[in-house]
């Protein structure tokens, strides 16, 4: 029977101790958090345990019967990844019986991270959600049963159009994000469908938005390196980022700048993989990434380092940055930063004195009230030394974009309300329980989640929970699994893998553009968000062309943007990935900012409210920006990415929590001994906001004094107490751009 079939295809992998270490060893020696190889505190040993491995350690290699092969089909990775690496399935009897990183491709490599080395443990997961199902319990409570995909789409235009009819179409809200970052799958057809529908949009602010409306102030726009080019340049400094944890593939090039007699810098509040390699490591107190480069700054003018023919050709407000940088002396520069004296001389001399030289400015760092502020600080540099447009291997990199776009299948000449009401997507709980000014007389009715697990992902998760508890909240959730959020839905719908449909993808800091191609069909009943959106479309009656666009059209037409460089859909697909064409940034030293150069001093900055060059502004839960909150909750917490999930993805996947073991907070020894508690305590995190237990992880040198580190983001119903580190975070908005201020966190523990 077909029912049986498909529990058989639904059995984990459990890979060999021997697959295990020939993928994952370089991983657990480098990637994520590291010590130093001499630092047994530092150092967690895993045992694999595994069922029927592949290869037997102890069988004779002429007992081996070589298997026999499949046939190849290629993805691409489109996971929230800098690397979005090309993958090759091995497919046999309609069945993917292995899957390994593109070899031929300079990002990937041959190789695939430590979470993806298990994407068949997740395809083939015995929990796969494989057919619509209704809530039967209470909201939360995870009980459903199966029904038809009619009555499910039936059951959600009835309750949606029903809620238009009472409230109003701004009531709908679509909740998506980084589930799968596809051009087609996150930003195809499901956009026509709320925009005809006339649905509140969702400010996705949540990751990156703040650094992005930063830069521009600086340059005008935000214009990338290749990171191919960090092999080639002198000088790589890794400022806000752990490349080891959510851009592994970069490493090697990183590696290579040192090899090729170049040095590394690394300036985090965490020691990240990288620092087991750097030349130097400034751990900086969260928050004061400005005081820092301002410092750093002043030290280079006051010492005559800095480029001035460059500033003179290229910039305006040096005099101004010249003053600003001047109230932050080297010793007042130490204080905020906890950095010595001589490690921020000792770093502005090897900055002003080694080009090429390249900045690598991270996401984390920005998630903090701060971080706009952060950001616009550190894009100073390398105007100050004059690398900006010095070739390929000089300057700063954020983050990078494709000329490839989805805008045509988005229908956006469907909305007939150009002023749709935003609602941004840090500030959810608020916005299920009314307490933004924009839902407190117009509620949110319906929400349609896809793409996310916002019970796991986002802030001040118990507001989040008492807002998906309400029982006059029409939920549908879009997933592969049962996560926290779908156990709040009314209607949950199975959807499908990337191994399953067609997409396109595009790195988001490499040059390339991927074909995704289905290995396999759909199990069960899954389907795609397009097929799932279209086919909702025409059930509320739309009888707009674009609901019926194919995914291969959809393909076609986010090409559009890359025909000039001779790329198109046949060569892709049989290709699987092309690079596509970059000029150096900046060459032509022409900056679209309202003066045409470089603004040490910007006045669209003043009018935003900000400094018009740039200053250190304490973060709203901190020692210099809260004393009487800090004096209850003396505790930083921050909670960036591990090398093992992203974000809440794979935690379900059993190899993946076996490899993570429980959730822990690292926090240093010095705080340890002071509050009397010893390595594997269960601790209370505690503070306004919330409680959550947590096991305690003592170290000497991942955090500093007075900052506790732990990850995000895991599902809370798989942890112990239900609870996850956003049960902490904070859902204010940041300076800029209202983006995410996860890191600006104060919390007390106690055993």
């Amino acid at each position: 029977m077909i029912i049986d079939k498909i529990k058989d295809l639904l059995t984990t992998k459990v890979i060999s101790r021997r697959s295990f270490l020939k993928s994952s060893a370089t991983s657990i020696a480098l990637l994520g958090l590291t010590g130093c190889a001499n630092e047994e505190e530092e150092i967690t040993t895993v045992e694999v345990i595994t069922e029927e491995p592949i290869l037997k350690e102890e069988a004779p290699a002429e007992t081996i019967t070589p298997r026999e092969k499949g046939i190849i089909s290629r993805q691409a990775c489109p996971r929230n990844c800098y690397d979005t690496c090309s993958i090759l399935s091995e497919v046999k009897d309609g069945r993917i019986i292995n899957i390994s990183g593109d070899q031929n491709n300079p990002i990937t490599a041959g190789g695939l991270c430590a979470k993806m080395n298990h994407y068949l443990s997740w395809v083939y997961h015995a929990d796969r959600l494989l057919y619509p199902m209704k809530r039967v319990g209470e909201k939360g409570e995870g009980k459903f049963e199966q029904i038809t995909w009619d009555e499910a789409l039936d059951t959600i235009v009835a309750k949606t159009k029903e809620n238009i009819a009472s409230y109003g179409p701004e009531t709908v809200l679509k909740y998506y994000f980084s589930g799968n970052l596809g051009l087609v799958q996150n930003q195809g057809m499901m956009h026509a469908f709320f925009n005809k529908l006339g649905a509140s949009e969702l400010n996705r602010t949540i990751c990156m938005s703040t650094g992005a409306a930063a830069i521009p102030y600086t340059y005008g726009a935000d214009k990338g390196l290749d990171p191919e080019e960090f092999a080639n340049t002198k000088l790589y400094v890794s400022w806000g980022i752990n490349e080891a944890s959510t851009n592994v593939h970069s490493v090697k090039f990183i590696k290579q700048c040192k090899e090729n007699g170049g040095k590394v810098v690394v300036v985090n509040p965490i020691r990240t993989g990288i620092s087991t390699f750097a030349d130097m490591f400034i751990q900086i107190n969260p928050g004061t990434d400005a005081a820092f480069t301002l410092g750093v700054i002043n030290y280079l003018i006051e010492n005559n380092r800095q480029d001035q023919s460059f500033i003179d050709a290229y910039t305006i407000g040096f005099e101004e940055l010249k003053a600003t940088a001047s109230e932050y002396p080297l010793e007042k520069t130490s204080e905020i930063t906890g950095v010595p004296i001589e490690q921020i001389v000792e770093f502005a001399k090897l900055y002003g004195e080694t080009k090429p030289s390249i900045i690598r400015i991270g996401f984390g760092m920005q998630r903090n009230s701060n971080g706009g502020s952060m950001v616009r600080a550190i894009t100073l540099l390398p105007a100050v030394v004059g690398t900006v447009g010095a070739g390929p291997n000089s300057g700063y990199v954020y983050i990078n974009g494709g000329p490839a776009s989805s805008t045509s299948l988005k229908g956006v000449e469907l909305l007939e309300n150009p002023n749709i009401r935003s609602i941004n997507m840090n500030e959810l709980g608020k916005a299920l329980l009314g307490q933004l000014e924009t839902t407190k007389k117009l509620p949110v009715t319906t929400l349609m989640v896809f793409n996310s697990n916002p019970m796991a992902i986002t802030q001040n998760g118990k507001l989040v929970r008492e807002g998906l508890s309400r029982e006059d909240l029409f939920t549908v959730v879009i997933d592969i699994f049962r996560t926290d959020t779908a156990d709040y839905a009314d209607i949950l719908l199975p959807a499908s893998t990337f191994f399953e449909y067609e997409d396109l993808n595009q790195d988001y800091l490499g040059y390339y553009i991927r074909h995704n191609s289905p290995a396999i069909e759909p199990l069960g009943e899954c389907m795609s968000n397009t097929d799932i959106f279209n086919s909702l479309a025409k059930r509320m009656g739309y009888t707009d062309s674009i609901f019926d666009t194919t995914m291969t059209a959809a393909v076609k037409a986010c090409l559009a943007g890359v025909a000039s460089q001779g790329i198109t859909y046949d060569k892709l697909k049989e290709a699987g990935w092309m690079k596509l064409k970059k000029d150096v940034s900046f060459m032509d030293k022409k900056f679209n900012t309202p003066s045409g150069k470089i603004e040490f001093y910007s006045e669209k900055l003043k009018e935003a409210g900000h400094h018009p060059v740039a200053e250190y502004v304490p973060t709203a839960e901190s020692k210099d920006g809260s004393s009487d909150l800090f004096k209850k909750y003396p505790f930083t917490l921050v909670s960036p990415a591990t090398k093992n999930l992203i974000h809440s993805q794979m935690y379900n996947v059993h190899q993946i929590r076996d490899l993570m073991g429980d959730p822990v907070v690292f926090i240093h020894t010095d705080d340890a001994i002071e509050k009397g508690i010893t390595d594997g305590d269960v601790l209370n995190v505690t503070n306004d906001r919330g409680t959550i237990q947590i096991i305690a992880k003592l170290t000497s040198t991942i955090t500093k004094k007075g900052t506790l580190l732990t990850f995000n983001a895991p599902w809370p119903k798989l942890v112990n107490g239900g609870k996850n580190i956003n049960e902490l975070t904070s859902d204010r908005l940041s300076d800029m751009s209202g983006g995410s201020t996860f890191h600006t966190n104060l919390v007390e523990i106690s055993k």
